[in-house]
């Protein structure tokens, strides 16, 4: 789901750098505040593998790139805003460090696999928190990472939209169906590897008190 350079025109790379900072810096403030400091190496190694698993990426059009996102498990275990922080590092670091993702559409990228991810994420963590994790919280959890991949390639479709570069009906039509079908399967992927993962974290409780405003039940 990278965009790369030179793909969003000037007020749209501005606009969506803007909103992404500004996002970013609410959630890091918060994170200052509510972030037990403990669980900030869970944090990072969850970040870790995440960033190794973005690496895998395959062409889908006209630049653009599809691989698996992982905001919204950040989202699900550690909430919105430490999962928006680690997600805005990853993708600066493969930026600036791999070149993936141009840095013009930087802030768009944020937005499309950071920002949408980590906030449905965050909406399932609260959903869930202080409730038996029982069959349907687990298949909320499946379908909202699959929605998340699905939004996200969305609202990137939007952006490039936006910029002027789908000009006719043929093309707009024909981008769409491969960002969205393509993230559709991702999604399934995403989806599954998701729950998996948090099937395991409830039953170990490897994840309990991430922000203290979240500890009362």
């Amino acid at each position: 789901m990278h965009l790369p350079p030179s793909f969003l025109s000037l007020p749209v790379a501005l606009g969506s750098g803007a909103l992404a900072a500004g996002a970013v810096a609410a959630a890091a403030a918060r994170c200052r505040k509510t972030l037990d400091e403990q669980m900030v190496p869970v944090v990072g190694v969850l970040g870790a593998f995440i960033f190794a698993a973005q690496m895998v990426n395959f062409p889908i059009a006209s630049g653009a790139s599809g691989h698996l996102v992982g905001g919204f498990l950040l989202g699900v275990l550690f909430g919105f805003s430490p999962a928006l922080v680690t997600m805005a590092a990853i993708l600066i670091v493969q930026c600036l460090v791999f070149q993936d993702g141009g840095l013009d559409a930087l802030g768009a990228n944020i937005i499309n696999m950071g920002l949408v991810s980590c906030l449905l994420g965050g909406l399932v963590r609260r959903l869930c928190t202080g409730r038996r994790q029982g069959r349907l919280a687990l298949a909320l959890t499946a379908c909202g990472a699959w929605f998340a991949v699905v939004l996200g390639a969305a609202v990137c479709v939007a952006e490039v939209w936006l910029s002027g570069r789908l000009e006719t009906r043929t093309l707009l039509l024909a981008w769409t169906g491969s960002m969205i079908g393509v993230h559709a399967l991702i999604g399934l992927a995403e989806g599954a590897i998701t729950a998996l993962v948090v099937v395991y974290v409830a039953r170990t409780g490897q994840v309990v008190g991430l922000a203290r405003e979240e500890a009362a039940p």
